[in-house]
């Protein structure tokens, strides 16, 4: 509230006064009984000192003569005064003016796209989507309908249940809810099949649920091996086979594997190394235009660069089309060196946890490993070994036979 009264009274303009005489207190009387805009009177022994507004500057003469008090100017402020001292400075006024028209301009169209609430789509998803639609940066906001967009992303991407999309400012905001469940219930497979396995290995848990079980706990079995069948004999009262059934074969199948990987390194290899001389800049990139200042570098080092950009703003949702970059580069040094045994190590470990991280997303459970280090000449190996168990069966579907004869899971 202050604030605001501060900017209103700057904008019309006051000036600080200064009155002396024998009836200062019936001066200010007059002053309030005709409704003066006064404030922050101050009495020392040169008089009273006390702020007015310019409107009602011209109005206190006659209560001055009827107080008998004699009035000083200390000092002018505010929006009609400094107008009136720029007035023959054309050049300021004209760039004051192409500022605020530029303000205004630049606020017609869209500098920022920002999401709220997406988790399964990522950003650069929803920015292609919006480019196919013609919503990108730097197009005119009466352009962009929230109302189709809003529809065209839910019809797009099916795991989106609702959209809100607003235009504030220079900034379109769309906000998302993506639904946690499912959207569509997988179809059930009851196509006759067999389970064959997918690699060899020694089987370690079986569990049937469908089918005739081909094979037992403790049994090695090859790759392709038939694991269950899906075929079934029906017998008559005498025992004979009258016919064949065929069933979607259904089973958990764990076996025990094993794995061997390797990767080779070179015995030399560079490295950068931080000499700790710093250089600082600034950057300021607007579309195409880019202009960087940095501090000079007389040694001709090697510089690694970092950049942090950061897009202004005048209001929360008032973005500009303008970036500020703050640059920091450091110099560094570059020598050709053979590995450490601790750095061959620290290699080996990571070779190993990429690929342990492979085999543990493809659902084996690691029981056991083991990796080492080989050197030959110029180069040197990285060579390990995996004991895992996984699930190992993999549906082979019968195309052929003589009579198709489904058998429901109920019976």
């Amino acid at each position: 509230m202050v604030l605001k009264t501060g900017i209103c009274r700057w904008l019309k303009g006051y000036v600080c006064l200064c009155v002396s005489g024998y009836s200062a207190e019936r001066f200010f009387n007059l002053c309030k009984s005709a409704r003066l805009n006064y404030w922050k009177v101050r009495r020392t022994r040169e008089g009273c000192f006390f702020y007015l507004s310019l409107g009602d500057f011209f109005k206190i003469r006659p209560l001055l003569r009827k107080s008998h008090m004699s009035m000083r100017i200390i000092s002018r402020s505010g929006l009609p005064f400094a107008l009136r001292e720029n007035q023959k400075r054309v050049g300021l006024a004209v760039a004051v003016l192409s500022f605020f028209m530029l303000l205004y301009a630049m606020s017609l169209f869209i500098w920022n796209i920002a999401f709220d609430g997406n988790y399964h789509y990522t950003r650069e998803t929803l920015l292609s989507y919006l480019e196919e639609q013609g919503i990108r940066y730097g197009m005119m906001k009466y352009k962009v309908s929230c109302e189709d967009l809003e529809e065209g992303i839910r019809s797009r991407f099916p795991e989106i249940t609702w959209v809100s999309a607003r235009v504030s400012g220079t900034r379109l905001l769309v906000k998302i809810k993506e639904n946690q469940v499912l959207s569509s219930i997988p179809e059930q497979d009851n196509e006759p099949c067999h389970i064959v396995a997918a690699s060899e290995g020694t089987v370690t848990r079986l569990i049937v649920r469908q089918g005739k079980s081909q094979v037992r706990v403790g049994e090695p079995v090859g790759e392709g091996q038939q694991l269950v069948s899906g075929q079934l004999s029906v017998l008559n009262d005498a025992g004979e086979v009258v016919r064949s059934a065929y069933v979607h074969a259904d089973a958990d199948i764990y076996a025990r594997t094993f794995y061997q990987y390797q990767s080779e390194f070179p015995q030399y290899h560079m490295v950068k190394v931080k000499t700790g001389k710093k250089r600082r800049g600034l950057g300021v990139a607007a579309g195409s235009f880019r202009m960087r200042i940095l501090t000079p570098d007389f040694e001709k080092n090697t510089w690694e660069f970092v950049t942090d950009t950061t897009q202004l703003h005048l209001f929360e949702d008032f973005y500009l089309p303008v970036y500020i970059e703050r640059i920091t580069g450091e110099a560094l040094v570059s020598y050709e060196r053979p590995y450490t045994a601790a750095e061959k190590e620290e290699m080996a470990l990571k070779v190993q946890e990429e690929y342990l991280k492979n085999l543990m997303e493809k659902g084996v459970q690691i029981i056991e490993n083991n990796v080492k280090i080989q050197e030959y000449g110029v180069s040197w190996k990285v060579e390990g070994t995996v004991a895992g168990e996984e699930q190992i069966g993999v549906r082979r579907y019968i195309t052929e036979f003589e009579e198709t004869s489904r058998i429901d899971e109920h019976n």
